[in-house]
């Protein structure tokens, strides 16, 4: 686990410097170079875990193929975020309502504590960690999400905490009701939490009780992902939250949800019942497709528009995720997460420039603020699946996948609603570009703070045109797989033996005699 641990300290050590450090300038431009450094260190030590294939367990934590991807992203978004979070605080002293250095420091300590609650749940291999970082990450992000300490901001706030705790609670049912269900199952004593373990029996793991839990999962960890129609917390939040904030709640927060139910799909898919998946996860997943691409055409506020843009996304992600492709979900993850920030940093910059972010009042930004307007003009043809951008390459990748499973009525409906998003993403865009300058819109040419997103929405550019659609494809036989103790005494036994295959280029350790994916 030690490249687990490399990725705490730096994370401590700006919380440290957020409580000791007085001047909240300093502290912004030390934690953008610490988190800066936090990405090269997470590539270095994670990189060859997501390009072997190997696998470590321990201490109920897992470092493989896809922990190591998330936890690479999920360091890169939040230091792209805390990067331009030096231009936005900059800003915001200058505003009409400039926040104090305490508040900027309690931004920081919060963010910090919430970015390692995000590491403890895309590296969990323990359920019961599982759930206690997910609801970590509930608490911890809950006072970000009141920065503004508007009562549109406090309502935002309670919405997140009792939706998502009580989807949380139900989390907590279905991994009480699994505990139980290992509880009989040979080998495993008097029960395990971890999905190591549980994997390795994964035969024994019959009956209606194992149905339950993973639907008392799917609704809990659904809910905080914001899958229809558990997605009510999600536009408050991300709209009241400030843009690096909303940024790394969207761009970021919403992938550790899935990563779980990723999780708990392969195992249920181990245990033979991917069909029973299926018939659950994949008409949630396409109904949250359906309804956010409904919600994006009656939206006035900016920063709710993009929230629903990532209902959308979340939607085919988990469309991914039911299909059972590791590598389709892996790659709209990182195309929505990078040109998710770019677009809410960007949101942050109009809010800050023109003072409003209503739709309808924004008019001719390329006559005004062209730099601006060329990157938001992108970054909507980006988040909207148009090629050459990479999200197109993931979409059209998931739709491949669907009609290979001959899910046909899935895939009719997922066009109708990437083409209904795609005209509310076009119409709003358009609004804003266009038409005739008003009084109180941006007049800069170009400042800094456009930096951050142009090189978010060039990455996003660029990966449209490294993007093989080859790697949506199923590769051949993968690494080999290395368990380092200390193991849990219950998984001690379990120590995978089998061959090591790879689903869809991510990598699922199937025991001997596991039942696989066609």
């Amino acid at each position: 686990m030690n490249a687990l641990i490399t990725l705490l300290p730096i994370p401590a050590a700006i919380f440290l410097a957020a409580l000791l450090l007085r001047d909240a300038r300093a502290l912004t431009r030390l934690a953008a170079a610490l988190m800066a450094v936090q990405v090269l260190i997470a590539i270095g030590v994670l990189g060859r875990y997501a390009s072997r294939g190997d696998v470590i367990v321990a201490w109920g934590f897992r470092i493989d193929a896809v922990s190591a991807f998330f936890l690479i992203l999920t360091s890169l978004v939040v230091a792209a975020s805390l990067l331009h979070a030096v231009f936005f605080f900059e800003a915001e002293a200058r505003g009409p309502h400039p926040p104090s250095a305490f508040v900027v420091r309690a931004v920081y300590a919060f963010l910090m504590l919430f970015t390692l609650s995000m590491y403890g749940v895309v590296a969990s291999d323990n359920l019961g960690f599982l759930w206690i970082c997910m609801e970590a990450s509930t608490l911890l992000s809950a006072p970000l999400v009141y920065y503004h300490r508007s009562p549109r901001a406090l309502e935002a706030t309670w919405k997140y905490l009792i939706i998502c705790s009580v989807g949380i609670a139900f989390a907590f049912f279905g991994t009480a009701i699994l505990y139980g269900v290992s509880q009989r199952v040979p080998g495993l004593g008097d029960g395990t939490l971890s999905l190591a373990a549980l994997g390795a029996h994964a035969a024994s793991l019959t009956g209606p009780l194992v149905r339950l839990a993973f639907v008392f999962l799917l609704v809990g960890y659904g809910t905080k992902a914001g899958l229809f129609p558990l997605h009510s917390w999600l536009p408050d939040a991300h709209s009241e939250a400030p843009a690096p904030v909303s940024a790394i709640l969207s761009g970021a927060l919403l992938n550790c949800s899935l990563v779980a139910l990723w999780r708990l799909t392969t195992l249920m898919a181990r245990a033979g019942q991917g069909a029973f998946v299926q018939a659950t996860l994949l008409p949630m997943a396409v109904a949250t497709v359906l309804a956010a691409s409904l919600f994006l055409l009656k939206q006035r506020d900016l920063k709710r528009f993009w929230a629903y843009s990532s209902m959308d996304n979340v939607g085919l992600m988990a469309v991914a995720i039911a299909l059972g492709s590791g590598t389709a979900f892996g790659l709209q993850a990182l195309n929505h997460s990078v040109v998710k920030v770019a677009l809410f940093l960007l949101a942050g910059n109009l809010l800050q420039e023109s003072g409003t972010l209503r739709i309808a009042r924004v008019r001719g930004l390329l006559t005004s603020y062209p730099a601006f307007a060329v990157l938001l003009a992108l970054g909507t043809l980006a988040v909207a699946g148009t090629p050459p951008f990479g999200s197109f390459v993931a979409e059209w990748g998931i739709l491949q996948l669907a009609v290979a499973g001959h899910h046909f009525v899935c895939v009719a409906q997922l066009l109708l609603g990437l083409a209904v998003a795609f005209v509310a993403l076009s119409m709003h865009a358009s609004s804003m570009l266009l038409g005739t300058v008003r009084s109180g819109a941006p007049t800069e040419r170009f400042n800094r703070r456009l930096a951050v997103p142009g090189l978010l929405v060039t990455f996003v550019l660029a990966l449209g045109f490294i993007t093989p659609p080859a790697w949506l494809r199923v590769r051949g036989q993968g690494t080999v797989v290395h368990m380092r103790q200390p193991l849990p005494r219950d998984a001690q036994s379990c120590a995978p033996e089998g061959p090591l295959r790879r689903l869809d280029g991510l990598h699922v350790n199937l025991p001997q005699g596991a039942p696989t994916r066609p």
